[in-house]
């Protein structure tokens, strides 16, 4: 069986929360295959790092994108680990920042209009 690790060139990064927000799992997705390719208990750059550490060197210098969220340990380990990637936000977070900017004006404008007598 060959190694999932093989020809990685596009890679996902995201934590998932369980047990009501307690808990967390860090999980490594392959773009081109599309799957998952490896999961472990927590988050941070520790974690995301003992992802980079199972791989060999070729397979962290075949790795040419990293998608992810906005989070700084993200961008951390790339930099470390994977120098010639670019860094990535992911669809689905730029959907979600980019569908609540219409409310955040109007977030700030609401105390302003309570205070109106």
């Amino acid at each position: 069986m060959p190694s999932p690790f093989g020809g990685l060139t596009s890679i996902g990064v995201d934590e998932i929360s369980y047990r009501k927000g307690h808990t967390c799992i860090t999980v490594v997705v392959d773009h081109e295959r599309h799957r998952a390719i490896w999961a472990h208990d927590g988050y941070g750059r520790d974690v995301f790092g003992l992802f980079f550490q199972t791989l060999t060197p070729e397979q962290r210098a075949s790795i040419r994108v990293v998608a992810g969220d906005g989070a700084r340990w993200i961008d951390s380990c790339v930099h470390e680990w994977c120098p010639n990637a670019e860094r990535a936000p992911d669809g689905f977070h730029i959907v979600s920042w980019t569908s609540g900017a219409p409310d955040n004006p109007r977030k700030q404008q609401k105390p302003l209009f309570c205070a109106i007598p």
